[in-house]
């Protein structure tokens, strides 16, 4: 795809209302006129290929050129990762029947494969358990996702004839969140982002970010949440943020201090995810989201092309460099290979 039709693709796909808002907070963080900030955004667009929200996550309205050049755009990353990934691999990740073979040991929870089986097939995995999740074999961003509660199936048939026309092909266990997570938040399974790169044999931890749903939704989904990373401590490391870099001390529904949280198995997650990646090194970056479960971290699924947002958010750990210093610090010279 040309720049210029890149750009009109991006620029087609703005929603005005969420970057209004963008702006409104900008203009009230920085003093800026937002027809300044309208004005500046675009030149950054234009110049960069950085969208709205890469400008406000980059607080680029204050960043110098030498900091706004450390930060990753939707248009540097596809150059990395056409790079760093291989094509013919990246199929093992992103459909989840797929994935969920070939990383079964890491998912510690069954799953049934609607392509391999029939509605009594369905009937069967579902027996003895009281949810169930359906999946889109390549949804993301939380999209595609059922809740089935087992008890009120009446027709299996019709069942299974809506989850395949649906290409919601793959079922799944429910995971059932540990305590750590369920103190903050109970209703969804939350997700643990971790980024992982591979270079000459080995697995480099690069960044993470834990996102906590803020109401009653049971399933995370790419909206307003609250992000923070942690250390190998289970320890919250900066900020809790959410999308427009409000900084919260309690989460709004149950009030859990976050200055007392601790998960358990932090480490262990880490761990897992550089095992995991070292079976595809074919694709050198990765992005797996983990959940805490009472079994201990499960991967959820692995993504080639994971959102970058989460994790180079200034406002995370009050940082004035971005996500392309963070890969640029392990591949060092090899860096001068991607064409940005």
């Amino acid at each position: 795809m040309g720049v210029t039709r890149w750009l009109l693709h991006k620029f087609k796909d703005i929603n005005s209302d969420r970057m209004k808002k963008h702006i409104e907070v900008i203009h009230q963080n920085s003093g800026k006129s937002k027809a300044y900030i309208v004005f500046d955004m675009f030149v950054n667009f234009l110049t960069r290929g950085s969208g709205y929200t890469d400008y406000f996550r980059g607080n680029y309205i204050q960043a110098t050129k030498a900091e706004k050049d450390t930060f990753v755009t939707a248009k540097k990353f596809y150059k990395i990762l056409e790079y760093l990934n291989d094509d013919d691999y990246i199929v093992l990740l992103n459909d989840k029947l797929v994935f969920d073979r070939f990383f079964n040991e890491y998912l510690k929870r069954d799953y049934l494969n609607l392509r391999e089986t029939d509605a009594e097939g369905l009937k069967q995995f579902m027996k003895g358990r009281d949810i169930v999740f359906a999946k889109l074999t390549n949804g993301e961003c939380g999209h595609g996702i059922s809740k089935i509660v087992v008890k009120d199936v009446k027709d299996y048939d019709a069942l299974y004839k809506e989850l395949v026309e649906n290409n919601q092909l793959l079922v799944e266990e429910a995971i059932i969140q540990n305590d750590d997570l369920n103190e903050i938040n109970p209703n969804a399974v939350n997700s643990f982002r971790v980024i992982t790169l591979y270079k000459d044999g080995k697995v480099y931890l690069v960044n993470n970010a834990l996102r906590i749903n803020q109401d009653e939704s049971n399933v995370i989904g790419c909206s307003n949440d609250l992000y923070f990373s942690l250390g190998e401590d289970g320890r919250i490391d900066g900020n809790v943020i959410d999308d427009y870099g409000n900084v919260y001390d309690t989460h709004p529904l149950t009030g859990k201090k976050f200055k007392d949280v601790k998960i358990a198995g932090v480490k262990e997650a880490f761990d897992m995810c550089k095992e995991a990646h070292m079976r595809i090194p074919q694709v050198r970056y990765i992005g797996w989201d983990i959940a805490f479960s009472t079994k201990g971290p499960v991967v959820v699924e692995g993504n080639e092309y994971p959102g970058f947002g989460l994790v180079q958010h200034y406002k995370l750990k009050d940082k004035s460099t971005g996500h392309l210093k963070e890969i640029s610090d392990i591949l060092g010279d090899e860096m001068k290979n991607i064409k940005l």
